[in-house]
Formats: C-alpha cells, sequence, structure tokens
C-alpha cells in the first residue's frame, strides 16, 4: 500500500501513514495531496478504527505545506486555479475516523491547517508551527482560516496569519492544540501509537457520531445542513450491537469488544 510520497503501517486497527518525501520536506504537490487522500479513503473502509498521520523519525521539517511550484504563476488567474492541498485538507477535516497528528519538526504553510484539521496533535517538543501566506502575498481560504479559529482563541489566530511567525511546541501546548508533548522521537512513537490503540478500543460508531457532531459546532459551513446525517449516526451508535455489547460489559466489570456494528 506504500506509494511514492507515502509509508504506510499498520498494527491492529490503528494505521499510520508516513510522509516519505523528506528531500523535498514533504511539500505537498497536486500527487502527493492526491495519494493522501486516497489512503484515508482505503482506511475508511478497510477496519481500520484510527489512523496516525506523520513523518519519517529525524526530520528537520514534518511538511512545508504546499510546494510553491504548484503555485499559480503570474499568466494564470488565481480564481480559477484548484487548490489541491485546500481539497486534500478539506478531506482531512471531513475523514469520519479519529486522526491523530504525529508532528516532529518544523510545520509551515499549509501543512500547519493539516494539523489543525487532525483531531488531536502529538508532538515532539522542538517542533514549531508557522503559517504564512503573508509573507508570499497569498489569500487563504474561508474554510482554512475557520480550522484555525476553532482550534484556537482568534488574536493568536489573527497574529500568526499577520506575522508569519512559529509559535512553539510548547506554546502550543499551552493553547490546547498539541494534547501531548515527548521530548525525543521515541517517546513521540510510543505515546502516539499508545493514545491511538486506547481510542481504538473505544465503540467505532460512537466515535464517528462525535467526530461528526464536534465538526457541525465548530465549522458552520459544515453544519448547514447535517442535521440529518448527524441523526443518521447517533441512531447507528444506540442501535448498534456495539451499545448492548458496552452495557453488558459494564455489568459483567470487564473490558468491552467493540467489533464497530
Amino acid at each position: 500500500m506504500d506509494t511514492q510520497y507515502f509509508s504506510v503501517e499498520s498494527r491492529g486497527y490503528v494505521r499510520a501513514i508516513s510522509m516519505t518525501n523528506s528531500r523535498k520536506h514533504n511539500s505537498f504537490n497536486a500527487a502527493m495531496s492526491a495519494d493522501l487522500v486516497r489512503l484515508l479513503e482505503v482506511a475508511r473502509h478497510d477496519g481500520t478504527r484510527v489512523v496516525l498521520l506523520r513523518a519519517e523519525p529525524g526530520v528537520k521539517v514534518w511538511s512545508a505545506g504546499h510546494d510553491i511550484s504548484d503555485l499559480p504563476t503570474g499568466d494564470e488567474d488565481p480564481l480559477n486555479w484548484t487548490n489541491t492541498l485546500a481539497e486534500m485538507a478539506d478531506a482531512v477535516a471531513g475523514f469520519p475516523l479519529p486522526l491523530i497528528a504525529v508532528v516532529e519538526g518544523g510545520v509551515w504553510g499549509g501543512a500547519c491547517e493539516l494539523v489543525m484539521s487532525a483531531d488531536l496533535v502529538v508532538a515532539h517538543i522542538d517542533s514549531t508551527f508557522a503559517i504564512t501566506p503573508a509573507k508570499l502575498g497569498v489569500a487563504y481560504s474561508s474554510g482554512g482560516v475557520s480550522r484555525f479559529m476553532a482550534a484556537l482563541p482568534s488574536h493568536i489566530v489573527k497574529e500568526m496569519f499577520f506575522t508569519a511567525e512559529p509559535i512553539s511546541a510548547n506554546r502550543a501546548h499551552e493553547l490546547g492544540v498539541v494534547n501531548r508533548l515527548a521530548a525525543d522521537e521515541p517517546e513521540l512513537s510510543t505515546q502516539a501509537w499508545e493514545l491511538a490503540e486506547r481510542i481504538a478500543q473505544r465503540a467505532p460508531l460512537t466515535l464517528r457520531s462525535i467526530k461528526a457532531e464536534a465538526r457541525a459546532v465548530s465549522e458552520p459551513t459544515y453544519a448547514a445542513g447535517t442535521a440529518e446525517e448527524l441523526k443518521s449516526l447517533r441512531d447507528a451508535a444506540w442501535t448498534s450491537e456495539d451499545y448492548q455489547e458496552g452495557v453488558q460489559a459494564f455489568r459483567q466489570r470487564r473490558p468491552p469488544e467493540f467489533r464497530g456494528r
């Protein structure tokens, strides 16, 4: 399942998708963006319950964001340009399974939005996060800005966009963007896998429903017209075999064995 830009590792219900384009600082061109969307679509349908999105160990740059060679040039109409990284971030935000960004190194530009689109973040203590359109003179999408606004206080978002200066992993942790900090790469990997495996033990249908509800609250453009979808997800959890198993396991004082149905 490995591709030109990613390697894939599975342990039980957890799937790790690792960026392998470190020669170009894991900057996303159209092909790499499409690869990630395809890999997520596979995970969505093959029994995976939690996804880790990471880079290869030891990188200095987790991702440099958008491959600048893919940006529109002077003879192109930017209003007709297809922003494949923005489309990829939309796919990540809409991915129905829990997704954990495992960050080591610098996170630049559109890659910072990618991290904001994740559900949880585990980061190396030396990591940094910067959103940089003001350094290039480009506009930024409403959907992208809304993901920052959902994750951070508005004044922090404006400072990050206005200055294009990075914030540290410690600062991101204080602000609630980073869930766990790690002192070195082995600890980073251990924390990420342990967190993912713990989540993978929980009821999958409940997790899907909660993730969709949280997105509806944080993204107004998504919330419009999703009432029936949210109800369907809630109903699926309430009427599932997993619900019966969870109640029975609680009464019997044993760990539940959820099957996602």
